[in-house]
Parts: C-alpha cells; sequence; structure tokens
C-alpha cells in the first residue's frame, strides 16, 4: 500500500481509483463493509482501491482544541489494518491543516477528480467533507453526475439493533466495556506501545510487570484490571507477536503502589525474559475488576495471584466469533496485492 500525505501540489499517477471517504478511526467492521463495497468495484473495474483520511482525526478535536487519548487507532494502526484490508492507495490529509478551508465543491473537482482521478465513490449516508463539513451525499451525486464519476452509499452496518460506529466503541471503552468494543471492532481492543523502564514494585511482588508508553492520543478503556493476551510485536507489523501470553493489564493509578501517575502496566504470565526496548501488542480480553487500594502488599499480592488465575482461564477459553470477524474480512477475496502497492 502506498500512503502520501496530501498537499495542493500533489501529483499522482493518472490511473483509475475507486475511492472511499471517511475518517477511519478504528477501522471496525462498520468501516470495513465501507472498503470492501470499494474494493469489490475496484476489482471488477481494474482500478486502484484508495482511501481518504485524516491525521490528526477530527473527532479528536473539540472548540478547536486536540483532546488527548480519543482516538481507536493511531496513523500506524490504521495504515496497517487498511493495508490489511486490501488498500492500494491512501492518501492522508492534515486536520486542520489546507484541506479544512476546502469548499465541499473544490474539494470534489480539484481533490476528488483532479488529483485521485476517482472513477467510482463510497461513503456512507451520513459522510460530510469540504469546508465546516458542509458537504454531503446529496451534494456528492449531484457533481458525480457532472463530472462523470459514480457513487456508492454504503448502508450502515448494525449490531445489536444500533449502528456500528467509532462514538459508540468510544463510549464503551470509556465504561470498561471491552468485550463488547470488540465485537464491533470484529477483533479484541488492543494497544501497541514501547516498554519504558518502572519502578521495579511488580518484580518485588513476584509478578514483574512491563510499564508501556502510551501514544497521548491513544484512548485506553476506564481504569481497572483487564485479562488479556500480549506479546512482542516488530516495527510496522502489528499482527506479529512473539510468543504470546496469558497477561493481567492494568490501567490506572497501582493506588497502593503510586497513587498519582496514571498508567498501563502489563504482567505477561509465564517463563519471564528481558522486555527492554521491545514493543507489545496488547489486546483486552474481558474487564476482572476496578482497581483498588490494599491495606498491605500481602493483601495485594494475594489479589493479583487470583488475577493471574482469572487471565489464564480467560485468555484459554474459545473466544467468540465475532473477535474474528475483521479477519475473515481481509481474507476475502477481493485483497488484491498489486506489485509495487505492498
Amino acid at each position: 500500500m502506498r500512503v502520501v500525505r496530501w498537499s495542493p501540489d500533489l501529483e499522482l499517477p493518472e490511473v483509475p481509483r475507486v475511492v472511499a471517504l471517511g475518517a477511519f478511526d478504528g477501522v471496525h467492521l462498520g468501516h470495513a463493509r465501507t472498503i470492501q463495497a470499494m474494493r469489490s468495484i475496484a476489482h471488477q473495474r481494474d482500478a486502484q482501491a484508495a482511501i481518504l483520511t485524516f491525521d490528526p482525526s477530527p473527532r479528536e478535536f473539540a472548540n478547536g482544541l486536540r483532546r488527548p487519548g480519543r482516538r481507536l487507532t493511531t496513523l500506524e494502526e490504521q495504515l496497517y489494518y487498511l493495508r490489511r484490508l486490501g488498500v492500494d492507495l491512501a492518501v492522508v490529509f492534515e486536520f486542520p491543516g489546507e484541506i479544512h478551508s476546502v469548499e465541499p465543491e473544490d474539494f470534489v473537482r480539484n481533490v476528488l477528480v483532479g488529483q485521485v482521478n476517482a472513477v467510482h465513490v463510497t461513503a456512507s449516508n451520513a459522510h460530510r467533507f469540504g469546508h465546516m463539513g458542509r458537504g454531503d451525499i446529496d451534494l456528492l451525486q449531484k457533481l458525480a453526475d457532472e463530472l462523470g464519476f459514480e457513487v456508492e452509499v454504503v448502508r450502515s452496518l448494525s449490531v445489536g439493533d444500533e449502528r456500528v460506529s467509532s462514538t459508540r466503541i468510544r463510549n464503551l471503552l470509556d465504561a470498561g466495556k471491552v468485550l463488547e468494543a470488540g465485537a464491533l471492532l470484529g477483533r479484541p481492543y488492543a494497544v501497541y506501545a514501547p516498554v519504558v523502564g518502572g519502578r521495579g514494585m511488580g518484580a518485588e511482588l513476584g509478578f514483574p510487570t512491563a510499564n508501556l508508553s502510551i501514544p497521548p492520543e491513544k484512548i485506553l478503556p476506564h481504569d481497572g484490571v483487564y485479562a488479556g493476551r500480549s506479546g512482542a510485536v516488530r516495527e510496522g507489523d502489528y499482527s506479529e507477536l512473539e510468543q504470546p501470553r496469558p497477561a493481567a493489564i492494568n490501567v490506572g493509578l497501582a493506588p497502593t503502589v503510586r497513587g498519582d501517575e496514571r498508567i498501563v502496566e502489563v504482567h505477561l504470565v509465564g517463563e519471564q525474559c528481558d522486555l527492554g526496548g521491545a514493543s507489545l501488542k496488547v489486546e483486552f480480553l474481558r474487564r476482572l475488576r476496578d482497581e483498588r487500594k490494599f491495606e498491605s502488599l500481602e493483601a495485594l499480592t494475594g489479589q493479583i495471584g487470583r488475577d493471574v488465575d482469572e487471565v489464564v482461564e480467560a485468555a484459554e477459553a474459545p473466544q467468540s466469533e465475532q473477535l474474528g470477524e475483521f479477519d475473515r474480512v481481509c481474507a476475502t477475496e477481493y485483497v488484491v496485492r498489486r506489485p509495487g502497492l505492498e
């Protein structure tokens, strides 16, 4: 997959492209449906499958200010999942940036058609574009008739009688409902982060932990203790886990031993190894309990032991079919890897 940053003078090879529009934060099952429709058409028309997306995501902003901890996927994670879905080209717009002031009609004429050479566009019926979000599907279809491209409106995906959306997933994570969030993503919610030095308190208690440096834009589940899986990942490849293990994950303040610093620390169950300099993929499978302050380190150690038993049980239990749905979408016949666009 080729990735380019947009600018007003961007020049791309003049080949036909089928384009999916959207922010695509999280690359959830609803996004996968839109991209699946797009790449199916691209396959039929022998065209490139292209995505137009944003970095930062518009959803990270409120009243003109960027808020930390509101993004489901960092740009690197997002591009990885788009690559797995068979996208050939990703055009990334800085937000806010020059594109923010482009009027909807100019965006379609000059960017979508003029620069990207779109012959077919897919988008959800709720998609907005252009300055102040004034462009909508009706305008897109009107301009399509004039400029000679086609538009397909992708029906929203619903799970449990409610539309799958990035906002819905954020709300679930804010409530600590990682299993429900994973069902909408089609895979467990995960963070990818380098290991950083800690105080070594976990090792003293008999449960060594890896402290993670989480990107500031990344949303974390509600504070608490979670069962999950974890393993080291290679740079740029978020699927290759080395020795994946059951993992006890603590998100929050660790009040018994710290008290005022929000952290993410992970205990990998089993034989310990040196994780210095490594990056971990951490998947959240189930919430176990709230954080709480214990009267003694002995009481804390006893609770951690019980947590680890639950972690092993959760990691070894058969996983819901819903958590494998994203992989199934990625494996469909329209994932076409084009030479030079890997």
